[in-house]
């Protein structure tokens, strides 16, 4: 028998230090898609702002869960995504 627990406070404290690196990645991404005039490197950094938008999500969908990060169960607090 398997009771669904949520994520353990450690697990949680991860899925938070990746959310913010990858918030960090999408805003340089995005940053230095506007500066740059390589036209194939601005579509790369273009691309890359898109997956860490994505990969923002799916972490932001994690930690809902989680009381420990949260404080409540089913919504995330102090997050910033882009």
């Amino acid at each position: 028998m398997t009771d669904k627990k949520g994520i353990a406070p450690h697990e949680a404290f991860e899925l938070h230090e990746l959310l913010t690196f990858k918030n960090v990645c999408a805003t340089k991404s995005a940053t230095m898609a506007g500066l740059v005039k390589d036209e194939e490197l601005k579509t790369m950094l273009q691309q890359d702002f898109t997956v860490s938008q994505g990969h923002i999500k799916e972490l932001q969908n994690l930690m809902q869960g989680s009381t420990w990060a949260t404080g409540t169960t089913g919504t995330t607090t102090g997050l910033a995504s882009h």
